[in-house]
């Protein structure tokens, strides 16, 4: 036997005494509220300074002491209510991984930490079956152990053995599963991250919801399946203990911090950590420093008319292939806190927001998907142009409001997608062509593209001089088998962690005037002449002050400077050049960049409608394509090439027909 059980005889006795000393006013507050409260909640490490013997026990045996606890409140009652109080414990040390939860600490009370996937509906348990007897009416009290129902066995009057079950008269609790997965910064890669289920029972039922970080307390316990005959483990709920916060920050300690902190006083912090972002990869330096303010992220803003504006910056990579996309976008996800890879090959929309799944007893839950496990991290699409179109609609909200709203199978629900996302895509026909616009080349609609704060196009271009210095990187790192990092990964994390919990920066007026500058000026030119295309709209200002925060972030101030703001707008210039130029006007249309029809196509496509009507005039309602194109080139200086494209644009729209062939007519 135990030298903790040998010890502690009379766990009740402790119990009476600790609660009348200890947690007397806790106990009587409780009482006071019963039923409407319906638990205490007891710090283990009181238990453990009161009696070490009797906290080991609870971990040991805990069923035994739990229901002590319980007996002992009832003897300590002065209100006479008999309350049947639940005794939760938080604070337990015996914290285990969920991937070490192996078959001997069945029976113990444990805690383990984890997200929460899913959760079934809330069911009544029975604790007290009331039966009536058929022949003689007598009532018979039988209390349930097990979800089977145990009838009396005969009737003590009578000895009849046919009852019926009194509902209304028996005794009910609520009960729910829920599952649990285990932390994903804690996987090396290719590891599936384990999971378990917990039972949630009385006033703990609906207190998760997908996406949770949580830390589970209660005892471990096994079940044998009756279909496959195997025994499988899983956690009856004591307490739950919301873990949003500790899971993000990382643990850092005294001397993490002062490290953090002379690091963020050396004057080019900004460059070391834009070479420390994947440094395996040759060159990018625009797309590392946009993937490096991205992870430190800008502040997210709560309005008094509860309206939330994200801090979280999304970027889009796009390029050809063989530039090494996928592999700044695995890089990220390690770094991250709470960083997730996905392909969007691979990807279903329910499996990057959450999917409607039955449980065992037929009932509907929700499972949570990429989208809502990065909540407060970075999640990395690959191959975003890959995905279906239904799935493409599903991370619409995401984007955005940060929220996933669900409404499938009877359920209702919106959850928590507070997290940045870094995607990549390729050109539709392999290679990027700068004189068509993004959407033309990307598989993506605007309303995507327009939710993405920076869009940088990759272009694998024959360069001696950047082709010599790409071969020697790569057979440097193939010849020395590692990489020289400016700043250690696991102090850049921490450092990430840190800035992204403590620093909050606010804007001054200098950076300020830099941005609305910014602003006024790029749409300054706009205003001039009538049909100009619009180079930025609100939109990209709202990306402009989440960079700037960002940069502050960095540096570890919370004071937003003109610096910062400065950094934020050439990134957002290079960014608009790169994919809003249109070449025939020579400026910059966001229309362009948001995938939308530019300025300059659309003034082609009202040339080609009033052509349209003033050939129809002439050519009894009908007018001839081969004219038409004839007097686009003379006329507008178009081409053959370009006038069939808008005629087909102009078709699909629905605004011209094709009565016979070879005549266009006005819808």
């Amino acid at each position: 036997m135990n030298s903790a059980t040998v010890k502690t005889k009379n766990p009740l006795a402790k119990f009476e005494e600790f609660f009348s000393t200890k947690y007397k006013d806790a106990v009587f507050e409780a009482l006071e509220r019963y039923p409407d409260q319906r638990s205490v909640v007891v710090d283990y490490l009181e238990l453990e300074m009161f009696d070490p013997d009797l906290a080991d026990l609870l971990i040991e045996k805990p069923e035994e002491v739990v229901k002590a606890s319980r007996m002992a409140i009832k003897n300590i009652d002065t209100l006479s209510k008999n309350a049947d109080l639940n005794i939760r414990f938080e604070n337990i040390r015996n914290n285990i991984p969920l991937r070490l939860l192996k078959s001997k600490f069945i029976g113990n009370f444990i805690a383990v930490d984890g997200i929460v996937r899913k959760t079934d509906e809330v069911r009544p348990r029975i604790l007290t079956a009331v039966f009536e007897c058929r022949s003689c009416t007598r009532l018979h009290e039988v209390s349930q152990t097990s979800n089977l129902l145990t009838e009396p066995a005969l009737c003590q009057d009578c000895g009849g053995r046919s009852f019926r079950l009194l509902q209304d008269e028996s005794e009910f609790l609520d009960t729910q599963s829920t599952k649990i997965q285990e932390p994903l910064e804690n996987l090396s890669g290719g590891e599936q991250p384990r999971q378990i289920l917990v039972v949630l029972e009385d006033d703990i039922v609906d207190s998760v919801t997908p996406g949770d970080i949580v830390r589970i307390t209660g005892t471990l316990k096994t079940v044998r399946d009756e279909k496959t005959r195997r025994f499988r483990n899983y956690i009856y709920c004591n307490y739950i203990e919301h873990l949003e916060k500790e899971f993000e920050e990382l643990q850092i300690s005294a001397e993490d911090e002062q490290q953090i902190k002379e690091l963020a006083k050396d004057p080019h912090v900004h460059d070391k950590i834009i070479r420390s972002t994947a440094p395996s990869i040759h060159g990018y330096r625009e797309i590392k420093e946009a993937i490096a303010l991205q992870l430190f992220g800008g502040s997210a803003k709560e309005l008094d008319d509860k309206t939330r504006i994200r801090g979280d910056i999304h970027i889009l990579i796009v390029g050809d292939p063989g530039t090494g996309k996928s592999q700044m976008l695995k890089y990220v996800s390690k770094l991250a806190p709470r960083g997730i890879y996905t392909s969007g090959k691979g990807t279903s929309g329910v499996g990057l927001t959450a999917a409607a799944v039955r449980d065992e007893l037929g009932g509907w839950s929700l499972e949570a998907g990429a989208l809502v496990l990065g909540d407060r991290g970075n999640v990395c699409v690959d191959e975003l142009d890959k995905m279906k179109p239904e799935d493409r609609s599903a991370i619409h909200e995401a984007l955005e409001q940060q929220t996933i709203s669900i409404a499938k199978a009877g359920i209702m629900a919106t959850l928590n997608a507070r997290c940045s996302v870094l995607a990549a895509a390729n050109p539709k026909f392999g290679r990027f062509d700068r004189i068509k616009s993004i959407a033309e080349q990307i598989n993506l609609p605007s309303t995507i593209l327009s939710r993405f704060d920076l869009i940088f196009v990759i272009e694998d271009k024959p360069n001696i001089e950047n082709d010599k210095r790409l071969a020697r990187h790569i057979l440097r790192i193939h010849k020395e088998d590692s990489i020289p990092f400016e700043i250690d990964p696991e102090l850049l994390r921490k450092y990430i962690a840190y800035a992204r919990t403590q620093i909050h920066p606010k804007l001054t007026k200098e950076a300020i005037t830099v941005l609305e500058e910014f602003y006024v000026g790029m749409r300054g030119g706009a205003s001039d002449e009538e049909d100009s295309p619009i180079p930025i709209t609100a939109r990209q200002l709202e990306a402009l002050i989440r960079l700037s925060e960002s940069s502050a972030r960095i540096r570890l101030s919370n004071e937003v400077e003109a610096l910062d703001a400065k950094k934020a707008t050439k990134l957002q210039k290079l960014c608009l050049r790169q994919v809003g130029y249109d070449p025939e006007t020579g400026k910059i249309d966001i229309d362009k960049v948001e995938g939308r029809t530019p300025q300059s196509t659309r003034d082609k496509l009202r040339t080609v409608i009033v052509v349209i009507r003033e050939l129809e005039e002439v050519y009894d309602g009908k007018a001839p394509i081969e004219i038409l194109i004839n007097e686009m080139t003379d006329r507008y200086n178009i081409s053959e090439e370009k006038t069939k494209e808008i005629i087909r644009v102009l078709k699909n729209k629905g605004e011209i027909y094709e009565p016979q062939q070879g005549y266009l007519r006005m819808a």
